[in-house]
């Protein structure tokens, strides 16, 4: 990064304006140079999005423009300090003062000036301190004075006892694995720690990225600590992600601002991790609600179940991408496409929810009876059903009753199969089936 007249591609900034009387900064990466000609910088935004999933994109002057702010996750707030609150209803961070603080250190009630923001109570994550860029640096200084920066978890002042030289410094800020359940407080916290269980804070350009993609591996600051996890679902054009937390298999919507690349320290050196694209991954213990099954080999064709409200009990037809570990992949469905149409959606699906395609069933009869399972074509998926109704003598229309939206729909015989259930490894008809040979 350069200075106030000078930026790269790719450069994370923040877009200065005055909204509602305050003076507030959205968060942008650098996507051109400035244009001689024009002396603008062509940024794209990471918070604001136009059409509800594209993010948004401008020309903006340089002397309206500075360079993303430090990153200081573990730093304590007193009342009266300065501040940058992040609001996410406006996509931008700001400014305002600590009026009192709550709840020990996480939270703290903050007022703002101008119109039509009332003071609010703001959760630790989301607030930093304000700082103005002046002649090419920071004031106040991002320097840690004092005792202004109070570690906790991922970055503690530590005793280090070791039998080989100290490989940090006294004072030095280092993040600690740990699954100790004195980590799980809110307060700030001493210990003995093994070396092998720390390491360097990783360097904030290791780890920028303008956009993560489904199946990334993340580090997510949630909850006043660092959390291994993998992208889920890209939300919001890439303004904020659903990330699964690989140790407590939940999860959690994070901003794009609190993500970075995860990093691996081996033997002094920042590398990725592995990705170990399994094509038949072990059995693993599942939880209770989970059934066991045989991996799925990455580009074999599946079925996958929607658990989205309004459409339980569909199955849509997709391929193995990727197996992520912890019993999920990411698929490619084959009927369902992304929101502009252009490509093919992609999700991480569990691999409760996937089946392998159904087989043909030999021995068919000619027409299905009242009572009896089927699966229906509709809404480019197979929805499961029953036979309400027969609407006509030579059984080529049927009408179908589907349990999970109560409605009843008519369709051809062509748009109907036998329906089967893929239970412990193997196919069987529903209950009301007929017990025909599966090929």
């Amino acid at each position: 990064m350069a200075n106030d007249g000078f930026w790269r591609g790719g450069d994370r900034v923040e877009v200065e304006r005055v909204v509602s009387g305050a003076v507030v900064y959205f968060p942008a990466i650098v996507v051109n140079e400035p244009s001689v000609r024009k002396n603008v910088v062509w940024v794209e935004h990471e918070s604001l999005v136009v059409g509800g999933s594209v993010r948004m994109k401008e020309y903006v002057i340089p002397t309206h423009l500075r360079p993303s702010p430090p990153c200081e996750p573990n730093r304590r707030f007193k009342s009266g300090d300065e501040v940058d609150v992040f609001r996410y209803i406006e996509g931008c961070w700001v400014r305002g003062k600590v009026k009192k603080t709550v709840l020990g250190d996480s939270r703290y009630i903050v007022e703002f000036s101008g119109e039509n923001r009332p003071e609010t109570v703001v959760g630790h994550f989301n607030l930093r301190l304000h700082r103005d860029w002046e002649d090419g640096t920071w004031k106040p200084s991002s320097l840690p004075q004092g005792n202004d920066l109070e570690p906790i978890h991922n970055s503690t002042k530590l005793k280090i006892k070791l039998r080989r030289r100290e490989q940090y410094e006294k004072e030095a800020i280092v993040e600690v694995r740990s699954e100790k359940e004195a980590y799980k407080g809110s307060c700030p916290l001493r210990d003995l720690v093994e070396a092998k269980n720390m390491r360097p804070v990783p360097p904030q350009q290791l780890s920028s990225v303008g956009r993560f993609e489904l199946g990334d591996e993340v580090d997510a600051w949630f909850n006043k600590r660092w959390w291994i996890g993998s992208v889920s679902k890209v939300l919001g054009g890439g303004s904020k992600y659903l990330v699964y937390l690989i140790s407590t298999g939940e999860e959690q919507i994070v901003p794009h601002f609190n993500l970075r690349t995860r990093k691996d320290w081996i033997n002094g050196q920042w590398v990725s991790p592995s990705k170990e694209e399994c094509c038949n991954p072990p059995m693993k213990k599942l939880k209770s609600c989970e059934t066991a099954m045989k991996g799925f080999s990455k580009g074999m064709m599946v079925e996958v179940e929607s658990d989205e409200p309004g459409y339980e009990g569909a199955w849509y037809s997709a391929k193995i991408v990727r197996y992520l570990g912890e019993n999920r992949y990411i698929v490619e469905y084959q009927t369902l496409k992304t929101d502009d149409e252009k490509e093919l959606l992609k999700e991480v699906a569990r691999g409760s929810d996937i089946r392998p395609v159904p087989p043909t069933l030999i021995q068919r009869v000619s027409r299905y009876e009242l009572d009896e399972d089927v699966d229906a074509w509709f809404n480019d998926g197979w929805w499961s059903g029953r036979v309400y109704e027969i609407s006509n003598d030579d059984y080529t229309r049927y009408v179908v009753y589907f349990k999970t939206t109560n409605e009843a729909l008519e369709f051809e015989y062509s748009d109907l199969r036998p329906s089967q259930v893929w239970r412990k490894g193997e196919w069987t008809r529903g209950e009301k089936g007929s017990g025909l040979v599966l090929k």
